[in-house]
């Protein structure tokens, strides 16, 4: 199995790493409560689609890039992760929350694992939790690092002591959705970019087909 799991589902990352279907020519209101407002996608969020880039650095170097598009149904829930070489897929994910099943270039189950199993195993595994922003929020103290008409970044840091890491969250100004998502730990970085994100769009049918 190629290291796409690893690699793919850092994201968010991100997730979790989502700019928002938003219009930004309109400026932002002053003193918005971005937290609140980013927290409001639990409720607010039925579909999801995006490409992301997502780059990970070691002391400033670039040791790793990986390209790809996300599908999210909060109904089922249901998600679809494709690793995109060439603007083909070569690998796709798809998961119930239950399991991961990794499927070939082809649509063919090459293997299988189990979500809670796989999430234990990631620095920042709430991010992968569509639907669950309030949570991530709850687990982190937060500050708003910096905001301008298009965007504003918010600052997480958890409130566990043994976890080392801060999560920098970008969010569209107008709509509080993540644009990019950094994941800082020590001198390992990895960012996520979010580009042609659509949300709560009708999605394509059979587009988790393979999913049990």
């Amino acid at each position: 199995m190629k290291p796409f799991i690893n690699s793919l589902f850092i994201l968010i990352v991100c997730l979790l790493s989502v700019g928002a279907y938003a219009d930004d020519k309109t400026p932002t209101a002053p003193a918005k409560d971005y937290p609140a407002c980013f927290a409001a996608w639990d409720k607010n969020m039925n579909t999801l689609q995006t490409y992301f880039t997502q780059t990970t650095e070691y002391d400033g170097m670039t040791i790793s890039q990986s390209k790809g598009q996300i599908f999210y149904a909060k109904t089922g829930p249901k998600l679809r992760l494709d690793n995109l070489e060439e603007d083909m897929i070569s690998q796709t994910a798809l998961t119930n929350k239950k399991q991961i099943y990794i499927l070939d270039e082809k649509g063919k189950e090459i293997s299988k694992i189990s979500w809670g199993d796989w999430l234990l195993g990631q620095p920042n595994q709430a991010l992968f939790d569509f639907g669950n922003y309030t949570q991530l929020l709850a687990k982190h103290t937060v500050n708003v690092k910096e905001t301008n008409a298009k965007q504003a970044v918010l600052q997480l840091t958890p409130k566990t002591p043994s976890e080392n890491y801060t999560l920098y969250v970008t969010v569209n100004a107008q709509t509080c959705f993540p644009q990019q998502i950094a994941i800082q730990s020590d001198l390992m970085q990895t960012k996520a970019v979010l580009s042609d994100t659509r949300v709560n769009a009708e999605l394509p049918q059979n587009l988790f087909k393979g999913l049990k």
